[in-house]
């Protein structure tokens, strides 16, 4: 190992519900000097452990008997939880199959390590993560390491977000980092992500609505518009989530509208009505555009906007 990293100070969660592969993992870490491990072994037991401290590592088994780690990294990364989203997370899996992979890169993690564990991969990725760890970047799905090739040179208005890291912190030598200060430098990172994923949000809110309206011309909805509503009321309601004390705060009005269309048309199955199929469009445009402005002239444009589609609605309801 690199004599540069200092690996005593460091903070470890270790969860695996197999007790051989717990004490593995163990031996590795205090074999190269790590000695402050916590083992777990269920998501119960992780989560009160997280609840407890702020550990500089989580090494978890993506097979928990309690739940699904995937699940638990994508809510962590999007910040639906109350634990720092910026926590570096090495998955373990026995003879992952594609999917299985697909899975776990999707929801966040900064690395798999396969099953049976090599102390020499294994502390080669706690070395990668101390010392070079990605940037994250944020789309309309995913919050995580930049997984892009470097020789990809398609432009991409993706802008890289580099992360707090106490791994890279305590290991360099930089010592313990106080609660207060950790949680500044996690919020201020919060806000730069929010803001690009607001930004990914709206494209994607018109991008699903380009797709629903066609389904939706012919009836009811088909499997695939199903998925496409339900994908539109995750982001709506998302966007609404973030948009506090941002520089888009003119375009919840606008959100809270589209929420209302949405969960109108999925809760009126195969029947919806059909100017709520028709406001889709002019509101989704309406959040885009909110979007490309800021200041006191879009805040205006935003509320003419949703009082004109409340309108609407009331004058279809009266007929």
């Amino acid at each position: 190992m690199n004599n540069k990293l200092t690996l005593e100070d460091i903070d470890v969660v270790v969860v695996d519900s197999d007790r051989v592969s717990r004490q593995t993992i163990r031996n590795i870490l205090t074999d190269h000097g790590i000695k402050r491990i916590t083992m777990a072994s269920n998501m119960r037991d992780m989560v009160s452990t997280l609840d407890i401290s702020a550990p500089d590592l989580l090494i978890a088994d993506h097979e928990m008997p309690d739940g699904d780690l995937s699940d638990f990294v994508h809510k962590l990364r999007h910040y639906e939880t109350k634990y720092n989203p910026f926590l570096p997370i090495i998955a373990t899996a026995w003879s992952p199959t594609h999917e299985t992979v697909r899975s776990i890169i999707q929801s966040g993690v900064d690395h798999i390590v396969s099953k049976p564990l090599s102390a020499g991969q294994l502390m080669q990725r706690i070395k990668v993560l101390a010392l070079a760890r990605k940037p994250f970047i944020v789309t309309s799905q995913y919050i995580g390491p930049d997984r892009r090739k470097k020789d990809d040179e398609r432009p991409s208005e993706i802008t890289p977000v580099s992360v707090p890291n106490t791994l890279n912190m305590k290991a360099t030598g930089g010592g313990e980092i106080s609660p207060a200060v950790l949680q500044a430098e996690v919020d201020a990172c919060i806000k730069q992500v929010n803001i690009q994923k607001l930004e990914r949000n709206a494209q994607q809110v018109g991008f699903l609505v380009d797709r629903i309206v066609p389904g939706l011309a012919m009836g009811g909805p088909d499997e695939t518009t199903s998925r496409s509503l339900d994908r539109l009321l995750y982001v709506s309601e998302d966007i609404a989530r973030r948009m506090g004390g941002t520089p888009y705060a003119h375009v919840s009005e606008l959100c809270k509208t589209l929420i209302g269309v949405t969960k109108r048309i999925i809760d009126s199955g195969d029947f919806p009505a059909p100017k709520d199929v028709e406001l889709l469009k002019p509101v989704a445009k309406s959040i885009q555009a909110g979007f490309d402005e800021k200041g006191e002239d879009a805040q205006r444009m935003a509320m003419e906007i949703s009082k004109s589609v409340k309108g609407g609605q009331e004058k279809s309801q009266l007929r």
